[in-house]
């Protein structure tokens, strides 16, 4: 029994803190994530191979996807899944080795992006080739899904971070952010040495010092008060999260019926998303300190 209580503390300790963590993943991804994390604990494996080896999966979906046949289909969402195992392993890794850098961050980062590109890609292509009754040409549909997903993410994770900033108190500011990577920026110029770790940091400041430059001011909340009142809005943000997404694709996927799929995204998560930003407006205004 103090076996069993050990590795679910190892579990709990892997994880983002519990408020923000989306259902699938919390019960369905991150379990089997943390069989591998375990699997892979003793051998010399870094984070980063665990990303990249995320992103080969999540191609191999997207070249699967594009095939348009239903075993295809099945193969897509299969490597799909496994993409997204993998995505959670490589962060959960980190936390338990404790050997996270500011660059894993970005590779995680750049993970996600490459993966969405090859498995739309892919379903673009795929759909093309299938006699799916759609109500808009595939390309229009496809380019609706990429946009309603990216804004899903965006907004999901906007206020995830709020929760973590207010109640929690351990995400860094953007601000914060910028400093940590510019040393170890230098750190890197000092030793001349990761020329692909260096580009990548560039990047990403870039991207961050636009956002540093348009973020508006932040709001005050009296932490316990924010927590009452959103943990339950910030668990009903996690329904149109990246795993909900992720995990609607790949029944889709194995049901041969992508409709399914892009009804969700387009029309189901978007509206849902309409009606809980109105919800989260007037409840942050009431407590907010002016």
């Amino acid at each position: 029994m103090s076996f069993v209580k050990k590795l679910f503390r190892e579990y709990k300790s892997s994880l983002k803190p519990l408020p923000i963590e989306s259902i699938p993943d919390l019960f369905l991804f991150r379990p089997i994530a943390f069989i591998l994390v375990k699997l892979l604990y003793y051998f010399p494996v870094t984070p980063n191979q665990v990303s990249v080896s995320a992103i080969i999966f999540g191609i191999l979906g997207g070249v699967n996807f594009s095939k348009g046949t239903p075993g295809s289909f099945a193969l897509a969402g299969m490597f799909y899944g496994i993409a997204h195992i993998m995505d959670c392993a490589d962060g959960m890794l980190a936390r338990i080795k404790k050997n996270g850098t500011p660059t894993g961050r970005i590779v995680d980062g750049l993970a996600d992006y490459t993966i969405g590109i090859a498995i739309f890609t892919g379903l673009g292509i795929g759909l093309s080739k299938m006699s799916v009754n759609l109500p808009a040409p595939i390309l229009l549909v496809i380019l609706l899904a990429v946009v309603s997903t990216v804004i899903q993410c965006i907004l999901v994770d906007y206020y995830s971070g709020q929760f973590l900033i207010h109640v929690l108190g351990d995400r860094k500011s953007i601000s914060g952010e910028i400093a940590e990577l510019t040393g170890e920026l230098e750190k890197l110029r000092r030793q001349n040495c990761c020329y692909l770790q260096r580009l990548l940091i560039k990047f990403y400041l870039g991207y961050s010092a636009i956002q540093n430059k348009y973020s508006r001011k932040q709001r005050k909340y009296d932490p316990k008060r924010y927590y009452q009142v959103n943990k339950y809005l910030l668990r009903l943000w996690s329904m149109v999260g990246p795993a909900v997404n992720i995990l609607i694709l790949v029944i889709s996927s194995f049901l041969f019926k992508p409709e399914i799929f892009l009804i969700y995204v387009i029309f189901i998560a978007n509206g849902w998303i309409v009606l809980i930003s109105i919800i989260q407006r007037v409840v942050n205004k009431k407590i907010e300190i002016v």
